[in-house]
């Protein structure tokens, strides 16, 4: 494979061809993935339908890391777009992807894994996209147009927490909350019972998260990032059960206990409706089936 960057002493490919910012914005990602986008930069200015290749998530956010994909977005002319997407597989044939698959909706665009494990999400657009793309964080790594549209400005909304969306959380407790002792306990499913405490710990999940915002965007690897130090362990001390009867129930016990009181005052502290009524009927069903609710 032919690239243009160089070896650093600690193992590490550099490339020398990059904008300055673009090589700044991969430094953070593993070795293979700047000899990748070497090799991409080398193919796609090669080709004469695109006019321009951009580092987007958290790449473009300047926020990657160790755990990064290198997210691309390819900007192809607007006539060549239905060219570009009949042909965007063998475009990038040049990766021996062991994956590869078009992203649902994105018609050209697509989600490759190398014979290394390295990720790369490539997302067409056409030029005339760029005025209203939803892809706003980006770095150029080449840009060849003659009108240089500019991506929007992005405009980080300072939104809090959405009292609705924790109000659909809570109900949602409360309605698998009535489910757990007629599913599970009454027969002896415990491998359901392990999935139940895990949709638990989720929601408690979502409402520490919904309780941070504003964030800024992350994407889903940034799972713990989400959290204050204070949630991280509370979500770490949480009973994780095997499979049997005594473990699931001592789990669910603990988790639903911390959702009714901690989830509780977050719900209430963003200015939502707690389901009382509804988690009581839950509460119902526990001592119908005998189980201790706390």
């Amino acid at each position: 494979m032919s690239r243009s960057g160089e070896r650093s002493e600690g193992g590490r490919i550099e490339t020398t061809s990059l904008p300055a910012v673009a090589a700044r914005a991969i430094a953070p990602l593993p070795q293979g993935y700047a000899e990748i986008l070497d090799h991409t930069v080398a193919t796609l200015s090669a080709d004469g339908r695109v006019e321009a290749l951009w580092l987007s998530g958290s790449l473009g956010r300047g926020v990657a890391d160790a755990g990064s994909d290198l997210d691309l977005v390819v900007t192809v002319a607007d006539d060549s777009r239905d060219d570009f997407v009949t042909s965007a597989a063998t475009t990038w044939a040049f990766l021996d992807p062991v994956i590869s698959y078009e992203m649902p909706g994105l018609p050209g665009s697509f989600v490759l894994t190398t014979a290394d494990g390295l990720r790369v999400d490539a997302v067409l657009e056409a030029t005339s996209d760029i005025a209203e793309t939803p892809y706003r964080h980006r770095v150029p790594v080449f840009d060849r147009r003659h009108d240089a549209t500019s991506p929007p400005t992005v405009v980080d909304a300072q939104r809090g927490p959405d009292a609705q969306r924790m109000e659909a959380i809570a109900l949602e407790f409360a309605r698998q909350l009535a489910i757990f002792p007629d599913a599970v306990v009454a027969r002896y499913d415990w491998l359901l019972g392990q999935e139940a405490v895990h949709n638990y710990r989720r929601v408690l999940y979502e409402l520490y998260v919904e309780s941070n915002q504003p964030l800024p965007p992350m994407g889903v690897k940034q799972w713990s990032a989400k959290l204050t130090a204070a949630q991280r362990d509370r979500l770490a001390s949480l009973q994780v059960p095997a499979a049997d009867e005594r473990s699931v129930v001592a789990a669910m016990q603990q988790v639903q206990r911390v959702i009714r009181a901690e989830g509780r005052t977050i719900v209430e502290a963003a200015g939502a409706i707690w389901p009382e009524d509804a988690v009581r009927a839950g509460l119902a069903r526990w001592q119908a089936r005998g189980v201790d609710a706390g």
